[in-house]
């Protein structure tokens, strides 16, 4: 199978094996603007930091896609086993914020900024709360204070899991 090189973004009659180290775009060395952080295409060279690298569509899906995979498996998981471990059980709610900001992490490419940090921490606390909502109820939740708890831990985890 023969392996496809990329064409600059501008310049498509130019293969490239140079991306925009900002959003990714394959660039040529016409193109390429030489930043502090690598090779940058024009576009984002010329955008101020805080506008930068906000992510594409496909990088939203996989990173809602997994981040919710991660968290309702997770969540069933923990659901299943907390009753068995103790008090040892703060420690579910923390692996899984962990595993959801990696997941979120891998479908964002790496990318850190605020869309997706707080993906990350919407997912994880869902996966904590989803399952003894949906079978205890809010009245479960109101009687439980450590279901706020452990919320809180595997949102403060999925921040930590996706900058790492």
């Amino acid at each position: 199978m023969a392996q496809t090189i990329p064409r600059c973004v501008n310049h498509p009659d130019v293969e490239t094996r140079l991306s925009c180290s900002s959003c990714g775009d394959p660039i040529c060395t016409q193109c390429m603007r030489q930043a502090a952080v690598g090779q940058k295409c024009p576009r984002c060279a010329r955008l101020p930091r805080s506008a930068r690298a906000r992510g594409k569509p496909q990088h939203y899906v996989k990173a809602s896609a997994a981040a919710l995979a991660v968290a309702v498996v997770g969540g069933y998981f923990m659901l299943v086993i907390r009753g068995r471990i103790g008090i040892g059980a703060i420690i579910l709610p923390a692996l899984l914020g962990y595993a959801v900001g990696r997941a979120v992490g891998w479908g964002a490419q790496r990318q850190t900024q605020q869309p997706f940090a707080g993906l990350a921490v919407g997912m994880a606390v869902l996966g904590v709360l989803l399952f003894p909502l949906v079978l205890g109820g809010p009245g479960y939740l109101m009687a439980n204070p450590f279901a706020f708890l452990s919320a809180a831990v595997a949102g403060y985890m999925a921040l930590r899991g996706l900058r790492s």
